[in-house]
């Protein structure tokens, strides 16, 4: 992996990080219907420029756009909904660290729908996740449970949703062009969150200009830029290596939280961090072949050293 490429990782890593708190700010104001939905649109423009800056057609067939329906729905206008509404009553970082369990669940639906084999390792790492969610939720399972939880259970939602979209993009939408994929999931999840965003009645709100500017700054950055830099990722160095701004963007919406919103989290959190990002690397396979790659240099060495 060159410079330009970890640079690009790092980057993306720091968007989808600071994310969570625009969304934090802008949704009080602008309703968690009506963030996402102006979010979408905005994505979808900045998305459709790009296309036509590049001479990119889309194509016309009921087909294909109905396949597209489906996923703007699992992959976008859900967790973008969930997310939304769950971060109003959890810290910025904590929605992020929750949305870092979604590998998790995409290996899980994966493995249900026969795509994926069990290994044993791959399940430890599961476990070790799953872990890392209880960590966080056990303590506030109860009589009158917390409002807290139910935004947390909500990211987790989401989380489930990205995860059965990307099993649904793999059987169904592999070989379309990323622009298009891109820009047909926004343009869908505008469509299917419209009606929910109009029983907010979003042209009655006043926001403020932060919410205003977080609401750009999302839907340009965080949606409509972050994508084009994920699609381009993907063309360089796979889905695995892309996979990796998984463990960034948590890292950096902490980051955001504590220094601009003034967030503190408590131990649970990174003591959940930690369990869910190295359940990652054992389903993601990244710390066995460590190992073996160890294991094999070992024994290189040693019959080097005996010849």
């Amino acid at each position: 992996m060159n410079l330009a490429t970890f640079g690009l990782q790092m980057l993306l890593g720091v968007i989808w990080g600071a994310s969570f708190m625009f969304i934090k700010v802008g949704v009080p104001e602008m309703g968690s219907f009506g963030f996402p939905w102006l979010r979408v649109f905005i994505g979808a423009a900045v998305m459709w420029g790009y296309m036509r800056l590049r001479g990119k057609k889309l194509p016309h067939d009921w087909h294909t756009w109905r396949l597209y329906l489906v996923q703007g729905l699992l992959g976008i206008a859900i967790p973008f909904a969930a997310i939304s509404w769950g971060t109003q009553y959890i810290a910025s970082g904590l929605s992020a660290i929750l949305n870092a369990t979604m590998p998790l669940f995409t290996f899980i639906v994966a493995v249900v729908t026969g795509s994926e084999k069990l290994r044993a390792g791959r399940v430890g790492g599961l476990l070790i996740g799953l872990a890392g969610i209880l960590v966080l939720t056990l303590p506030k399972l109860g009589p009158g449970m917390e409002a807290s939880l139910w935004g947390e259970l909500a990211v987790i939602g989401a989380s489930l949703s990205y995860a059965l979209a990307a099993v649904f993009a793999r059987r169904n939408l592999t070989g379309q062009p990323p622009e298009f994929s891109s820009f047909a999931q926004l343009a869908s999840a505008f469509v299917l969150l419209s009606p929910l965003a109009l029983t907010q009645h979003p042209w009655t709100m006043r926001p403020s200009s932060g919410a205003i500017a977080s609401l750009l700054i999302v839907s340009v950055l965080g949606t409509g830029v972050a994508y084009v830099i994920f699609f381009h990722l993907i063309q360089r160095v796979g889905a695995t290596g892309t996979s990796l701004v998984t463990y960034i963007s948590p890292v950096f919406s902490i980051f955001w939280g504590w220094v601009i919103l003034d967030e503190r989290l408590t131990w649970h959190a990174f003591a959940a961090l930690g369990l869910i990002l190295f359940g990652l690397m054992l389903v993601n396979g990244l710390i066995g072949k460590k190992l073996v790659r160890n294991r094999v240099s070992c024994r290189n060495s040693v019959s080097i050293t005996h010849d």
